[in-house]
């Protein structure tokens, strides 16, 4: 230990100058490092990024390839078919099985509000079959179909649901309440997919990754 008490004062003066001539040089040394890491950092991202970007362009242009590949052979199988061109996606399997792709469009959900008027008259023609326990059970269940989901939307498959039961009952207000909602429908085009199956020797499938997640 120093006895500082014991140091004159141009030793406690150079003493303390080391002192501050060491924490500079700590000071230094760590916004060195910081600086070092702030450029290391800039060059990793811009080398990833590159690397991402070719990547990505690589497979927009392999999946525009794809999809116009498959155009032709989507073309002759409504003709030759006689199905509509109207479809979501179109799946193509090998004659062996092993493979499979399917090619679309995803589509979120999407109503105008003139919904709600078809929703109304829906329910309220419902509401007239609640005449006992057992029916208004079956009420609800009905009623179920025409719950919206997560995003505040009705589900276009439960729609048909209740057209069936609407042409059934050939009641005049639930086949017009129907054809309301089925009117409203706005569907919204989100974005293209492939999506390709593979089977292995053993007949398991599995997703061909086509996205960074999934790999």
């Amino acid at each position: 230990m120093i006895d500082l008490k014991a140091l004159t004062a141009e030793q406690r003066a150079a003493l303390k100058a080391q002192l501050e001539a060491e924490d500079k040089a700590e000071k230094d040394r760590v916004q060195n490092e910081r600086e070092a890491y702030k450029q290391l950092v800039d060059q990793t991202v811009q080398n990833a990024v590159a690397k991402l970007q070719n990547l990505s362009s690589e497979m927009e242009r392999l999946k525009e390839e794809v999809f116009t590949e498959f155009a032709t052979l989507i073309k002759t199988k409504n003709e030759l078919f006689k199905t509509k061109s109207d479809r979501q996606s179109d799946t193509f399997t090998t004659a062996d099985g092993t493979m499979s792709i399917t090619l679309g469009n995803r589509v979120n959900e999407g109503w105008d509000d003139t919904v709600e008027a078809g929703i109304e008259k829906v329910k309220a023609y419902l509401k007239t079959l609640a005449k006992d326990e057992n029916s208004a059970e079956l009420v609800q269940v009905v009623m179920g179909l025409l719950a919206k989901d997560r995003k505040g939307a009705l589900k276009a498959n439960k729609v048909l649901e209740l057209e069936k039961l609407a042409a059934t009952s050939r009641d005049a207000e639930f086949i017009d309440g129907i054809n309301i909602i089925k009117a409203a429908y706005r569907p919204v085009p989100t974005c293209q997919f492939i999506q390709v199956t593979l089977k292995d020797e053993e007949g398991k499938e599995r997703k061909l990754p086509l996205s960074l997640s999934a790999m």
